[in-house]
């Protein structure tokens, strides 16, 4: 066994290996022939990504094309005097302002000025068994679009909202209202889910407000009348002062510097004419109050108020007529004193403690066979005590040297008569909410003004009279619908309204 036989072994095995890698098996020849048909379609692929990649330049071409196809629309939107947010597939019933003016009236002397007041109905408090009709308009995502295109398509200057939800302003309508141009404030009891709000446009006031006041039912004294239980309602009123580019506008040289406005919403109860109407001289006085500290504050300056929400309470109710009929008369009435006499006699809980909830909006927590069975009877003989607590009520309110005039109330009959005078002639529209379960009217834009406490006021102001007296002239109104021309089901519904109530709006000029 020499070298020459390890030379031609190490040979032999070279030429076996060589051999055996160019004999592989059928199935391992297919794998690298799959292998490599996969690297030359990705291979393809890549110089066809490469190839279609868009340049930079090409980039830009078509961000400008989607941005001026969005500006088209928002243009066009703009055009029809709505905003980019208003959803033109969110349908809703819209009303037209009326005007009290010829249209081919000059415009009037003053500054032109839109107030909205609005109960949009607190998510918090909806049930399905109070709303059974309502269907998928309870949802927010259905009803906050349908809101919202009714803010955008009417555009107050001054929005003034009730049952707003603290969850949905602090989540919603904050960032929308400011989107829109607006600012706004928002006020509610701490231990409750909903409260007012008043937004207002930037364009037209100043950034910010010249005062605040916060109202507590609860903890306002009227005379040495206690509240007679736990509410927890509040309300809200600011000095918003004009910019003086607006005024401007208008060429108005005048010492009118703003307004004073607020908002409410008072007690629900059915059972609660006399808390009402106490509450009704709270608001009138808290007004006198705040009047007073703006001027001293602003001296010579003019300042305008107003005061707008849901009052619970119907053109011929006692809350309502101790504060726009001076001096107020209970006696004269036998619906307005049995109604109010009535209620002294209903006993509420102790456990009342002013929640929201079931019992709070759909019926009484204290239901038993010794309460009154109507809040509404035909006939009510009160006792010596309930007569005397009413007649206190009475002096108080007719003590104080302050009057509600409803904006609807002196001038609506010259736009929609047959809807006007249907409450006793107090000149109010029809209806302003229309649930499931009542209708009838309960909110109100009202002027505040000083009364002297001998004039006889328990008529309503004369539409020119009042323009006349207070600088004020109303020129349009919203309009409302008499309950003749409202669906069999009850509000909100689906391409009719977001609330059970109905928005109220009045166009004023102020001089």
């Amino acid at each position: 066994m020499n070298s020459n036989y390890s030379l031609e072994k190490a040979i032999a095995a070279h030429t076996i290996n060589t051999d055996t890698k160019n004999e592989l098996p059928e199935n391992s020849k297919k794998k690298n022939e799959q292998k490599n048909a996969s690297t030359k379609s990705n291979e393809k692929k890549m110089t066809k990504n490469t190839s279609s990649k868009l340049s930079p330049e090409e980039i830009h071409q078509k961000r400008l094309a989607r941005e001026a196809k969005r500006k088209a629309r928002n243009d066009a939107l703009i055009a029809k005097g709505l905003h980019p947010d208003y959803d033109e597939n969110i349908e809703f019933i819209k009303r037209p302002m009326l005007s009290v003016l010829p249209s081919n009236a000059t415009p009037p002397v003053g500054i032109p000025l839109t107030i909205m007041s609005y109960n949009m109905l607190a998510q918090s408090l909806i049930r399905r068994k109070m709303f059974p009709t309502s269907g998928n308009v309870l949802k927010w995502f259905v009803r906050s679009k349908l809101l919202s295109n009714e803010f955008i398509y009417y555009k107050p200057d001054i929005m003034c909202l009730q049952e707003v939800d603290y969850i949905q302003y602090q989540n919603f309508w904050k960032e929308k209202f400011s989107n829109w141009g607006y600012e706004s404030q928002f006020y509610r009891n701490p231990t409750k889910n909903h409260g007012c709000c008043i937004s207002w446009k930037k364009s037209v006031f100043q950034q910010g407000f010249v005062d605040r006041m916060l109202i507590d039912y609860d903890k306002e004294p009227s005379g040495d009348i206690e509240p007679r239980t736990t509410t927890k309602n509040i309300g809200i009123v600011l000095a918003l002062k004009f910019q003086d580019s607006y005024k401007q506008k208008f060429a108005i040289d005048s010492k009118t510097t703003g307004i004073i406005i607020g908002t409410t919403h008072l007690f629900w109860h059915p059972f609660g004419t006399f808390e009402r109407t106490r509450q009704t001289f709270v608001v009138l006085n808290k007004i006198r109050e705040f009047q007073k500290r703006i001027n001293i504050l602003n001296p010579d300056t003019k300042w305008y108020s107003f005061f707008c929400g849901d009052f619970n309470s119907q053109p011929f109710d006692t809350p309502y007529l101790s504060i726009t009929s001076k001096p107020i008369n209970y006696d004269s009435n036998k619906r307005m004193k049995t109604v109010i006499e009535c209620s002294l006699s209903f006993k509420f809980s102790k456990k009342r403690d002013g929640d929201d909830g079931d019992d709070e909006e759909d019926g009484n927590i204290e239901l038993s066979k010794d309460q009154p069975q109507s809040p509404v009877p035909s006939d009510y003989q009160a006792t010596e005590e309930q007569y005397e607590l009413c007649q206190r009520l009475q002096k108080v309110h007719n003590s104080l040297n302050m009057r509600a005039i409803s904006l609807y109330s002196i001038g609506y009959g010259k736009v929609h008569p047959e809807n006007a005078n249907v409450h006793r002639d107090r000149g109010e529209p029809e209806i302003s909410n229309w649930a499931h379960t009542w209708r009838g009217l309960l909110d109100y834009i009202f002027f505040i003004r000083s009364w002297d406490t001998t004039t006889d006021c328990t008529q309503i102001d004369d539409f020119d009279t009042f323009a006349k007296e207070n600088d004020v002239l109303v020129t349009k109104y919203l309009r409302l619908p008499p309950a003749s021309e409202m669906t069999e089901h009850g509000q909100p519904h689906e391409k009719e309204y977001g609330s059970d109530h109905l928005s109220i709006m009045c166009e004023v000029y102020l001089k």
